[in-house]
């Protein structure tokens, strides 16, 4: 029996290893920022031919969605080389995050056995985007996390305050593979759907790894503005403008903050915790979830 556990155990981890981790996009851009560099005026060819159409799958589908515009991508990093050029070690690391990932997935599948995992593609954006997901697996926009102490010391201010710890990888890994297991979720033109789809994996990634993907820090003793702001608007179809409103009411993240309170919120009050698990990642009704998180009780109870 030892044995064939210990059989069945390298199996997974060769599957995992050997097909599900690829980086060979973070190689092939570097390999073309440096002829870039050296070359600035064909830097848009240069990174077509040894980027994008080297690129995996996931690339691929990153630059549909989050890139979308070649002649831009080649500006930003050219201007920005420098930035490029202090976060290539790191970059070169991700690989480092395997065994802590698989550890998230374990402990997410013994309790959402289920669980699909996905392939996890490390491209590097033009800090569009630190995640998505396609049908091909989770895409990580790795420049986006990168910053250490020692790399970020030359760094403005912005860079500084919008740049993700590098060690943040895995809570964003894990993020996005929550969004790769909501297909039971129901999807509707509301900002309350918009809020549930990504506070659901706010709220599970902190569950099962002690972090949220976003920093909700500047909603601190603004939560009831916010949330009485959301409430009356949740059933409207403007989920994308709602989110580029400016402060105080909107500040960033603040649906995926909405949605991360209705699901505590239902989770807390839910005496089968693995069933909770379950209904928050296979929303079937949007009104009738958030009518039974009480989420208005624990607003009260937290924030009032």
């Amino acid at each position: 029996m030892k044995l064939k556990f210990t059989i069945l155990f390298f199996i997974f981890s060769s599957i995992v290893y050997g097909q599900k981790f690829y980086t060979s996009d973070i190689d092939n851009f570097y390999q073309a920022f440096d002829l870039a560099c050296n070359d600035t005026t064909n830097a848009q060819k240069i990174f077509d031919k040894y980027y994008f159409k080297k690129g995996t799958k996931g690339l691929d589908d990153f630059y549909k969605f989050k890139i979308k515009d070649k002649e831009k991508f080649s500006e930003k990093v050219i201007k920005g080389k420098e930035f490029y050029a202090s976060i290539r070690q790191e970059l070169k690391n991700v690989s480092q995050f395997e065994d802590s990932i698989i550890k998230n997935y374990n402990r997410f599948t013994e309790v959402y056995p289920k669980a699909e995992f996905g392939a996890i593609y490390f491209v590097v954006g033009r800090l569009s985007s630190n995640g998505t997901i396609s049908k091909n697996g989770l895409i990580i926009g790795t420049e986006y996390l990168s910053k250490t102490e020692s790399n970020s010391k030359n760094w403005n201010s912005s860079m500084l305050n919008n740049i993700f710890d590098f060690n943040h990888i895995p809570i964003t890994v894990f993020h996005e593979m929550i969004h790769f297991n909501q297909n039971g979720m129901v999807r509707e033109n509301n900002l309350l759907s918009y809020a549930l789809r990504e506070g659901s994996a706010e709220f599970l990634t902190e569950l099962f790894t002690g972090k949220t993907d976003g920093d909700y820090k500047a909603f601190q003793n603004r939560e009831v503005v916010i949330w009485e702001d959301f409430k009356k608007e949740m059933y409207q179809d403007k989920s994308i403008s709602w989110r580029d409103e400016n402060e105080p009411l909107r500040p960033r993240n603040a649906l995926y903050w909405a949605g991360y309170l209705i699901c505590k919120s239902y989770y807390e009050n839910s005496n089968d915790k693995q069933q909770a698990v379950y209904d928050i990642l296979n929303v079937k009704n949007n009104s009738d979830f958030y009518k039974k998180s009480k989420v208005e009780d624990y607003i009260i109870k937290h924030f009032k």
